[in-house]
This record gives C-alpha cells, sequence and structure tokens, in this order.
C-alpha cells in the first residue's frame, strides 16, 4: 500500500563503545486479585483487560472506591491500593499528564496487551508502563514496539516486575536483556520501601515483592520535554520515603561499587546524592547498548516525536503530482523545495522548542521519481545533550 516509510539512521551521534508528549499508559495485572465487577465503570477491551482514560487523579475514585486508609481486608483492597497509589503517583509528577490505565485480570502483561492498549488510545500513547507478576522474554515486548512503530504508533516501554524474588546480586550479575535495538525497552528496578506503604500495597503470598515505582517513573517522563532526562536533578526530585530496590533492599546500605555495576547494567533506580536530601532516578537507560544513539529513553522520545511530526506534515502531499524537469525528467526545484519545507517545518518547531540542536532536510533532485514514485528524503537531527557527568578542576595559585 501507498506509504510514508521511514528508516531510522543509527551511529550518526558518534557515541563510542501543546503536543500529546504527555501521553502514557499503564497496564497493571490484578493477577487474580480483581473481577471484571469490579471494573464497571472500565471499558471491556476482551475477557482480561480493562481499560479507562484519566486526565486527573480524582476520576479514579469516581471509577470505584479504594480502600480507606487502615488494614486492607482481602486481596482485593490490596489490588485497589496498588492501583491507586500508581495513579496518584503519576499525577503527582505529572499533574497536566493524560493517563490511560489498564487492568489485566490475569496473568503476566504480555505483547498483545501493549498493542490492545495503544489501539485503544488511537495511536496516542507515547510511553507506557507496565507492573506484571513476570515477564517471558524482553524481546516480545520490543516486538510489539517495533510493530507499532511500522503503524506510525510509536512509544516507549518501561516495566517493571512483581511477583518475582530477586536479590541485589541477580542486579549485579550481567544483564543478559541489554542487546543491540532494544532501545523500547527499559526495566525499571526502584521502589519506595516505606513499611506503612508496603503493607498498604501487599505483597505476594510467600514472596517479598514491593511494587516498583512505575507510577513515579511514568509520570517523570510525561511530564519532561522529549528532550528530557528523568534523571534531571533541578527538574524531577521524587521525595521517595525510602528509596530501595524491588529485592528489599535500601539504597543507602547497598555498597557503592554494586549501585554502579547495577547502573552499567542499565537498570533504573532511585539513587540519593551526598548533601542532598531528596532522591532521583540514576538515569534514563532503554536496553539499547551503550553505543547506540537510542541508548537512552530521551532519544528515543525525541526521535518518535520528529517522525510522528513530519508524517503528519507530509500525510497531505501522499499520491499528489511530482513535478519533474522536462528536459531531464529529474525533480524540478520547486517541487523539491516545497517537500524540504514542509518535511522540516516539523523540525523547525521542535528546534524552537528546545527539543533538537538542530536539523538538514535534504532531498536529491537526481532521483528518477518517474519511473519509481518514490521520493528520498535525507533527514539528520542534531539532539540536545544530557550533562551526566562534570569534571571540575579545582586548586590553589599564588595569584590570579
Amino acid at each position: 500500500m501507498n506509504d510514508i516509510i521511514f528508516q531510522k539512521q543509527n551511529g550518526g551521534m558518534g557515541r563510542t563503545a501543546a503536543n500529546e508528549d504527555n501521553v502514557s499508559g499503564l497496564i497493571m495485572s490484578a493477577d487474580g486479585k480483581l473481577t471484571g465487577a469490579e471494573l464497571s465503570e472500565f471499558d471491556e477491551v476482551d475477557s482480561r483487560l480493562y481499560i479507562v482514560k484519566l486526565t486527573y487523579y480524582e476520576q479514579l475514585g469516581n471509577t470505584y472506591l479504594i480502600t480507606p486508609s487502615g488494614e486492607p481486608a482481602d486481596d482485593a483492597d490490596y489490588a485497589k491500593n496498588a492501583i491507586d497509589y500508581h495513579v496518584a503517583e503519576f499525577f503527582r509528577l505529572s499533574p497536566t499528564g493524560i493517563l490511560f490505565l489498564a487492568i489485566l485480570l490475569e496473568g503476566n502483561v504480555a505483547a498483545v496487551d501493549i498493542t490492545m492498549l495503544q489501539n485503544y488510545a488511537e495511536g496516542r500513547i507515547r510511553q507506557a508502563g507496565i507492573l506484571t507478576p513476570a515477564i517471558a522474554a524482553v524481546a516480545d515486548y520490543q516486538a510489539a514496539a517495533a510493530l507499532l512503530e511500522t503503524e506510525h504508533k510509536p512509544l516507549s516501554i518501561i516495566f517493571t516486575i512483581d511477583g518475582t524474588k530477586t536479590t541485589v546480586a541477580s542486579y549485579v550479575a550481567a544483564n543478559a536483556n541489554v542487546l543491540a535495538g532494544r532501545c523500547n525497552v527499559s526495566e525499571l528496578i526502584g521502589c519506595d520501601l516505606y513499611p506503612a506503604l508496603l503493607a498498604r500495597l501487599g505483597v505476594h503470598p510467600g514472596l517479598f515483592a514491593p511494587y516498583g515505582c512505575i507510577g513515579a517513573l511514568l509520570g517523570a517522563v510525561s511530564k519532561a520535554a522529549v528532550n528530557e532526562s528523568v534523571a534531571w536533578v533541578q527538574k524531577f526530585p521524587l521525595s521517595l520515603l525510602m528509596p530501595g530496590l524491588t529485592s528489599g533492599d535500601l539504597v543507602k546500605e547497598i555498597p557503592t561499587g554494586d549501585l554502579d555495576i547495577i547502573n552499567g547494567n542499565r537498570y533504573i533506580f532511585v539513587r540519593t546524592y551526598p548533601g542532598d536530601a531528596n532522591n532521583y532516578f540514576n538515569d534514563s537507560f532503554t536496553y539499547d547498548v551503550g553505543t547506540s544513539d537510542y541508548a537512552f529513553i530521551e532519544n528515543v522520545r525525541t526521535m518518535d516525536k520528529a517522525m510522528r511530526n513530519i508524517r503528519s506534515n507530509l500525510l497531505p502531499f501522499l499520491n499528489a503530482p511530482l513535478y519533474v524537469n522536462a528536459s531531464t525528467g529529474r525533480l524540478r526545484a520547486d517541487t523539491v523545495a516545497v517537500l524540504e519545507t514542509v518535511a522540516g517545518r516539523a523540525l523547525e518547531d521542535m528546534e524552537k522548542a528546545g527539543e533538537l540542536s538542530g536539523y538538514v532536510v535534504e532531498i536529491d533532485p537526481e532521483q528518477d521519481v518517474l519511473a519509481t514514485s518514490l521520493v528520498e528524503i535525507v533527514i539528520r537531527n542534531v539532539p540536545v545533550g544530557v550533562m551526566r557527568k562534570v569534571l571540575v578542576k579545582i586548586g590553589f595559585t599564588t595569584k590570579i
């Protein structure tokens, strides 16, 4: 079928070894703790998945009565408390965000659930959070994101696993999930270990499995401009009460060397800085390799936004006439100029908004468009950098 096709280029960044940017999705497995009857004001997408659109936290209270403060009575109360907590955290970090909340009644969140959520939202979701008891394969999530990208519905996926017994040692061991091309998937292992919060959220029988702080991370991504890292200290303080890992270990009790290795394994968690009472995300890793142009969530979101906006500008020209020079059969200069201007308009807006440092749009007029009906447009974006490290050279001198 006739369409506008994107082919993402990698390696160009030279790394060695009123928009809808805030539209988010959150899929939470109820793991058998809720029934469809308890989600009566959600839309039933299929017998397993129920979805509701939220534009502010208080809407959740109109969906069903959450458990009052105090000891939950049963598994359904725990599940409702967990839903309430993550939705509240999302809107705490992103007050103007839009959240498509999906509840999976049974089992683990699968790739098909991500696709159904994005299709329910008509492709508007830019980032999706997942809380699931277990994940069969990170590759399945990446495949779902890759397929949605071909359908012009790109998104970033951030997942956290609940219900699986793990240890700090497992996070220190080499992370087999890091693989070239896994740029749409990130894993969160940070959480708040405040005892009263854990008592409210509950754990799976026989397992210590605190909920990863997926609502807070999803909210931070929703709030961030597409070029911004959610680890930006000034903009994204988290104010968690007792930052820890989903292993149940407090961050302050984990050796710095182990945290460095866990960071190097490209997990996202919550960290502190000496002399600062607050806490922050360590970074914005994807599971792509560190040398990739798409090694961080902000790289992926920036490119996704560029592709969405370029497509929106070019779509009216699809199947339009292509005027060529009668003597050469090649594209006329005015045709090239129009298409370059149209494709570049979206990038110009992003540059003005501080989301790109610059860009160039080029169309080779020597293309044989009469034979192929294909116009190849080459676009190169210069991204905005992130100051991940600072080297300060300081010393004494006898005079200035």
